[in-house]
């Protein structure tokens, strides 16, 4: 008997239109399983809803859809639900019942994963990962892989980690102009207190430079202003993985600031400067010391920025993000098929 086709889910709700890095990441992974040859969809209040702020060629289902399909009651569907679902009652979700329902938990912010579990974390936590429908738990960085395994003791046969992909716009080949760039979606009384430092703290080499937050901006205007400027300031604190830093160290820019955890290993690569969460001063003279670098050695520092941003291209590149979802749905189909057997010897 032919194994029936499986049907994947990825529910995001609700639909926001607003930069959201999770949605976007969402709507990339089905895009690249839909091109693997998997019936993938994401789910969204409305039929089609796209986020204005990137293009996606994602299948978009409505919620009611499914539910009247059905396709929420087949053991042949499986959906995937965000971090944040923790402490959401899976037994009335939008009055449907999901708690036996296959299931992979995508877990693109490890900080953010305890938010809803009020004064029960504990119960919570095993509720939410440790259910036998859990599938998998899929995450996009080092640093959660490490967190989730160590501090919350999911096995390396439940966990998967996602490359995300630096999409080719942003390139470090354009003629670069003395300007500081950041945004202010995170920490902005951060963002507010590191300026004043700058502004205040008489900064060597720093006549000529331009300084503007990236703001009310889609994905292609965000490329187009990183490809052209030479600093980027991370404010970005906690993260899963830091896509930001990531998008301008391949626009080939020299960033400074904060990894939040996730983005720690893209400064391995050398030509940028971590710093620790809510260090001003520190903040602060990283930023000096690039001038400075800037002023003295710009030649140099231009080389070593090339070979960061290839690094980063090549490491987080399209085809590295569809081997790693290839082979972590490949892992959720083995492990469907163990649950399904599973049911068979308890069935009646």
């Amino acid at each position: 008997m032919a194994e029936q086709p499986l049907k994947l889910r990825f529910l995001l709700h609700p639909d926001l239109d607003r930069p959201i890095g999770g949605g976007k990441q969402v709507h990339r992974q089905v895009e690249q399983l839909v091109d693997l040859g998997w019936d993938a969809a994401v789910v969204a209040e409305k039929a089609g809803f796209r986020p204005g702020w990137f293009e996606s060629k994602a299948p978009v289902l409505a919620y009611s859809d499914c539910r009247a399909s059905g396709e929420l009651a087949s053991s042949h569907t499986i959906l995937v639900l965000p971090e944040t679902c923790l402490g959401i009652d899976l037994g009335n979700y939008y009055d449907v019942d999901l708690r036996r329902q296959p299931r992979v938990v995508f877990n693109q912010n490890v900080y953010y994963s305890t938010m809803g579990a009020g004064t029960k974390s504990l119960e919570q936590l095993a509720a939410f990962y440790d259910a036998p429908e859990v599938l998998q738990v899929l995450c996009v960085s080092e640093d959660s892989y490490s967190f989730l395994r160590d501090c919350w003791g999911i096995s390396d046969r439940r966990l998967s980690r996602i490359i995300n992909a630096v999409e080719p716009h942003f390139r470090p080949d354009i003629n670069k102009q003395k300007c500081i760039n950041w945004l202010p979606r995170k920490n902005a009384d951060h963002c507010q207190a590191l300026l004043l430092c700058l502004r205040r703290g008489r900064l060597e080499h720093a006549v000529g430079w331009q300084a503007e937050a990236l703001d009310q901006l889609n994905h292609s205007q965000l490329a187009e202003r990183l490809n052209a400027a030479s600093l980027f300031l991370s404010f970005g604190h906690p993260e899963g993985f830091g896509l930001p830093v990531a998008e301008a160290m391949a626009a080939g820019c020299y960033v400074v600031g904060y990894s939040g955890g996730g983005g720690q290993e893209l400064f391995r690569h050398g030509a940028s400067e971590s710093v620790a969460f809510g260090d001003w001063h520190g903040f602060r003279a990283a930023v000096q010391r690039a001038l400075l670098r800037f002023h003295q050695e710009r030649q140099e520092l231009q080389l070593q920025l090339h070979r960061q941003a290839k690094a980063i291209r090549h490491l987080y590149s399209a085809e590295q993000e569809r081997a790693s979802i290839a082979l972590a749905w490949e892992r959720i189909r083995q492990a469907h098929r163990g649950w399904l057997a599973q049911l068979d010897q308890i069935a009646p």
